[in-house]
């Protein structure tokens, strides 16, 4: 049963919505525009607020049903591999040659589903840090750091704690190339 709900949610993940919203309604490879992410910030930027937004909704509840279909299947155990498994589809595609996303959406969703507090104190530490910058990346990564501290804290040494912290790792990861700019000064603000 564990590996049939990892392969669910992979290839739930793997949906790449960004990229999907682009070619269908724009024409258009976002990955060839802006930053070449398929993620939400990089559709904003390119073709406006509504698809951004509808982007980040649609990489959303790509988690948030992974996670949902994990609790049904394995309970507690299911969740936490749905998250990992929904994230990796995300930012490792099938369908876009295992390159996509930056997981931050998706992996929100599922953090929703299993722990509200822990996506609640995220979403205040991204708001707070967008005010104060405004760069996406910087929010993002801020939380992901966040979220690999609270699964330990509120979780002690659990599945979960140690998936949100390999979750967070493989964010760090893929924002690699923004914590570089972010360190020389040139990583661009949203607005």
């Amino acid at each position: 049963m564990s590996l049939l709900l990892a392969i669910i949610s992979y290839l739930i993940g793997s949906i790449p919505m960004g990229f999907i919203l682009s070619e269908v309604f724009f024409k258009k490879d976002v990955r060839t525009m802006g930053s070449g992410n398929i993620g939400a910030t990089n559709i904003f930027r390119n073709f406006g607020k509504v698809p951004g937004l509808l982007t980040f909704l649609l990489d959303f509840a790509k988690g948030y049903l992974a996670v949902f279909i994990g609790s049904r299947l394995l309970d507690e155990k299911g969740k936490a591999l749905a998250l990992l498994f929904v994230v990796l589809g995300h930012m490792y595609s099938i369908f876009l040659h295992f390159k996509a996303g930056k997981g931050i959406s998706t992996a929100f969703g599922g953090i929703l589903f299993i722990d509200k507090r822990i996506a609640l104190a995220l979403l205040v530490v991204f708001i707070i840090i967008f005010i104060i910058f405004r760069i996406v990346s910087l929010s993002s990564i801020s939380a992901a750091l966040l979220a690999g501290i609270l699964g330990f804290y509120w979780y002690g040494l659990s599945l979960f704690s140690i998936i949100l912290l390999i979750v967070a790792i493989l964010v760090e990861i893929r924002h690699k190339d923004n914590i570089k700019r972010l360190l020389r000064g040139e990583e661009k603000k949203l607005f």
